[in-house]
């Protein structure tokens, strides 16, 4: 493929927001024109002007067929990295927990010797039956008193026998109880592993499936465009060019009116905690109506992004430029939406979270972090999704531009906002 072409610079990139379109379409295939129609199509105006809106409508088919594979692939290679978190944190627990019984049986092993130790002790008071000789013995008032000391001590050795015997328990039943937890952990990871295997093989037939739908949409593009131009008497690059603005136009448009949503629910939540705050008017006697409740406190906002830490994790993710996208991707030379994220704010002394990019926006949302899409700013982070999962994240750059590891066989690039993000927070605020 070429590098500058529509469906490698426009269509790839604007994906469209729709999660719940994730499959290939099942319309038929369209009818595309042959050159031989074009030619009769530029004998007629009407025909022609005809002509030229049918072709515009298949190639914006084909842009929403390539979108619909590529946000497949986006959500399945996010799927995968989930899978991995959850697999991680399983294998850490089984760790954790690995440790915590190898410790108990240690404290058992001690606790278990020292019962030993006193049952010895005792068995050899017993031998030697104190009780009996103060009844018999031979009255020496002296000796009475130091047998009566001897049993005492072998009353209260007895007691603390006791009380170590059970501690020793205690401290075994312990022990075997992690160690239970230890082998229920190592099945969970071996499980969560499994399913770690398949996620990596659907992100595999997703990608295969996306990169087939781009190459497809390239292919009759290709034609389309130049059919296009004989009718428009243009070029195909012309036409391609035409087309690379329209999609920014339409990506800068939905951002615009996202930001203008933002601020009119913001606008009606403070008039409505205004009005709540405001004291009722109670018309002249009567009962007085009671005080409204105390509104509530507005949620934590991050301060302005550090200028520094933002600067720095920019000039680290833009030594990546060009380089090969890879699900898990994490450096040096290959990378992949979140692990390039993770990895730039890394470079500032910012962690973010996981690998993965609904764990980013939600470790950063639970520090306060997430701001909304008509405050952003840049170094701030875009995150694409819905339902409560992002597949998509990217660095913001101001101006409309983002900085993103965006999909398979498409490298580390600047880019404009495509699509419609739907989330955003700020690491270095």
């Amino acid at each position: 493929m070429k590098p500058v072409t529509v469906f490698s610079t426009v269509a790839v990139g604007a994906v469209t927001a729709s999660v719940g379109l994730v499959g290939p379409p099942a319309a038929a295939e369209p009818d595309y024109p042959s050159w031989s129609d074009i030619e009769q199509a530029k004998q007629n105006e009407a025909t022609k002007q005809a002509e030229i809106g049918r072709l515009g409508e298949l190639l914006a088919g084909l842009q929403r067929s390539a979108d619909t594979a590529v946000q497949a692939s986006q959500m399945a290679d996010e799927k995968w990295r989930q899978a991995i978190d959850a697999r991680d944190q399983a294998a850490e627990r089984e760790r954790t927990l690995g440790a915590q019984a190898d410790e108990a049986d240690a404290v058992a092993e001690i606790s278990k010797m020292r019962a030993g130790l006193l049952a010895a002790h005792l068995a050899r008071t017993a031998g030697h039956d104190l009780s009996s000789e103060l009844m018999f013995g031979s009255g020496d008032a002296a000796a009475a008193d130091g047998l009566l000391r001897q049993l005492g001590m072998a009353t209260k050795l007895g007691e603390q026998s006791q009380g170590v015997y059970e501690q020793a328990l205690a401290d075994r039943n312990a022990a075997d109880a992690l160690r239970e937890q230890a082998a229920e952990a190592a099945e969970q990871r071996e499980r969560l592993a499994g399913v770690a295997e398949q996620r990596a093989d659907d992100a595999r037939s997703a990608a295969d499936a996306a990169l087939s739908a781009v190459a497809d949409a390239e292919v009759r593009s290709t034609e389309l465009y130049a059919q296009l131009a004989a009718l428009k008497d243009t070029t195909a690059d012309l036409e391609r060019t035409r087309a690379e603005g329209l999609a920014r136009e339409a990506a800068e448009e939905a951002l615009r009116r996202a930001q203008e949503q933002e601020l009119a629910e913001e606008r009606a939540r403070a008039e409505a905690a205004a009005e709540a705050a405001s004291p009722p008017n109670s018309g002249g006697g009567g009962t007085p109506a009671a005080p409204p409740p105390a509104p509530a406190p507005p949620a934590a906002r991050p301060g302005p992004p550090n200028s520094s830490a933002v600067e720095t994790a920019i000039w680290f993710a833009r030594q990546q430029l060009g380089e090969r996208y890879r699900l898990g991707g994490a450096g040096p030379n290959v990378w992949d939406c979140s692990g390039l994220t993770r990895a730039a704010y890394a470079s500032a002394g910012i962690g973010i979270g996981t690998h993965s990019a609904t764990n980013q926006y939600y470790t950063l949302a639970g520090r306060g972090k997430a701001v909304s899409l008509g405050s952003i700013q840049r170094g701030d982070l875009l995150f694409w999704g819905s339902g409560g999962d992002y597949y998509h994240v990217a660095i913001y750059l101001g101006g409309g531009r983002i900085l993103e590891a965006p999909r398979e066989g498409v490298p580390v690039r600047e880019y404009f906002i495509w699509g419609s993000p739907s989330a955003a927070a700020r690491p270095a605020g």
